[in-house]
């Protein structure tokens, strides 16, 4: 079962941060999840909310800032004021830093408000100039993204999101492109794993904290985990790999 950092080193350091995703990678994990939405100008970045106002030192929404504005607001000291400093990254400082590292990029597309496909395009783009396609997985809430991004490269990897189990999952997954699911845990989801699992649709369950309930996801053999504190999941996984 891979083990996958939710929004970096969150449980640590201020999410979808820089100083969160080199924490994460002090640790055996398979991948680092962040969310992108779109600035003004057009620049995919970092952050999870459509507003700056939980994760900065600034208000307003994402999409009424240039880039350059952006990276005007502190975005780490609301975490803890050893963190000052730390910057909203562009989606590009990402794929930099990424390089060379053996992790997947699990990115979340948010929904983008009043906006036509055009960003799609720019991401793509990106992606594709710095030959990350083999490293990504895009999922998003919003499926329509996934239809898309696949029709036009169909090499991505694409997952769709969801908080509750989808009746008829693996027919919805094939019809939007999906090539796995995304799912909040808990008991009823758990329910439909080992059937998703074995009909090719592998499962990435998110929301994952607590040690008895990854270990219930390892025995049902998922595929991934998506969790705040990787530091706690690899000590344990990497340990129980050893045993077996």
């Amino acid at each position: 079962m891979k083990i996958i950092a939710h929004r970096g080193n969150k449980r640590y350091t201020p999410e979808n941060t820089m100083a969160a995703f080199q924490s994460a990678c002090q640790y055996p994990i398979d991948g680092i999840e962040f969310d992108l939405q779109i600035t003004k100008d057009g620049i995919p970045i970092v952050i999870h909310d459509e507003k700056i106002d939980r994760t900065t030192n600034g208000k307003g929404f994402v999409r009424t800032f240039t880039f350059r504005e952006i990276r005007k607001f502190d975005a780490g000291s609301w975490f803890n004021k050893s963190f000052q400093g730390e910057k909203i990254p562009s989606f590009e400082e990402v794929i930099l830093w990424s390089k060379g590292k053996n992790i997947t990029l699990h990115i979340e597309l948010k929904h983008q408000k009043g906006r036509n496909n055009q960003f799609l395009h720019t991401f793509l783009e990106m992606v594709e100039d710095y030959k990350m396609i083999e490293s990504v997985v895009i999922s998003s809430f919003n499926h329509s993204y996934i239809t898309y991004l696949k029709e036009l490269n169909s090499s991505l990897s694409t997952a769709f999101i969801t908080k509750t189990p989808i009746f008829g999952a693996i027919k919805y997954a094939s019809k939007i492109k999906a090539d796995a699911i995304h799912i909040r845990n808990s008991y009823q989801a758990m329910r439909f794993y080992r059937t998703w699992m074995s009909k090719g649709l592998p499962v990435r369950a998110y929301n994952v904290h607590r040690i008895k309930d990854a270990m219930k996801c390892h025995r049902l053999n998922i595929d991934s985990i998506i969790t705040n504190d990787p530091k706690k999941m690899t000590e344990i996984f990497r340990h129980l790999c050893k045993e077996n």
